[in-house]
C-alpha cells in the first residue's frame, strides 16, 4: 500500500489524468445508454405486441416492405424517416418497436424518434431474425 501511495505522489499528473479518462468514458457510456432504445427479441416483440398494443415501424424500402412485413406493420422508409415522423405522432403513447432488415439502421433511427418523444424500441437482428424465428410475414 506505501509502494501505492509513493507512486501516486511521484506520478500525481499520470494519475489525474487516469482518473479524468475513466470518469470521461464512464460518461460516454451513460450518455450511449440514455439514448439507445431497448433491444427486443422477436418473442419479445410479440408478447409486447399482444399485451401492450404496440406499433410496429418497418424501416425497409417499399420493394422489402411487400415482398413481407410483420402483421399490422406501418410502412415507413428510413431515408424518408424525416419527413414522415409527423404519420407517427398518433402513437406518441404507444411502444414503437422499429424494425429494419439486419437490425442496423433501427438503432440509428430511434435516437431521432427518441428525442422527438417517442417510447422507442427496436427488433433486434431486425426482419432476419424475425424470420429465422419462423414468425408470421404478411405480403403486399
Amino acid at each position: 500500500m506505501q509502494d501505492f501511495i509513493t507512486f501516486l505522489q511521484l506520478h500525481w499528473v499520470l494519475s489525474a489524468t487516469f482518473v479524468v479518462v475513466i470518469f470521461a468514458l464512464l460518461i460516454i457510456e451513460f450518455i450511449k445508454q440514455k439514448q439507445s432504445a431497448t433491444q427486443l427479441s422477436p418473442s419479445q416483440l410479440t408478447q409486447m405486441m399482444n399485451h401492450e398494443d404496440a406499433v410496429v415501424v418497418d424501416l425497409r424500402s417499399s420493394i422489402l416492405f411487400a415482398d413481407g412485413h410483420i402483421i399490422g406493420a406501418q410502412s415507413i422508409p428510413f431515408t424518408e424517416l424525416n419527413q414522415k415522423i409527423k404519420k407517427l405522432d398518433k402513437f406518441k403513447s404507444k411502444p414503437i418497436v422499429l424494425v429494419c432488415l439486419t437490425g442496423a439502421e433501427a438503432p440509428r433511427a430511434a435516437i431521432t424518434l427518441k428525442d422527438s418523444g417517442f417510447n422507442i424500441h427496436t427488433l433486434a437482428g431486425g426482419m432476419r431474425a424475425w424470420r429465422e424465428a419462423d414468425l408470421p410475414v404478411v405480403k403486399g
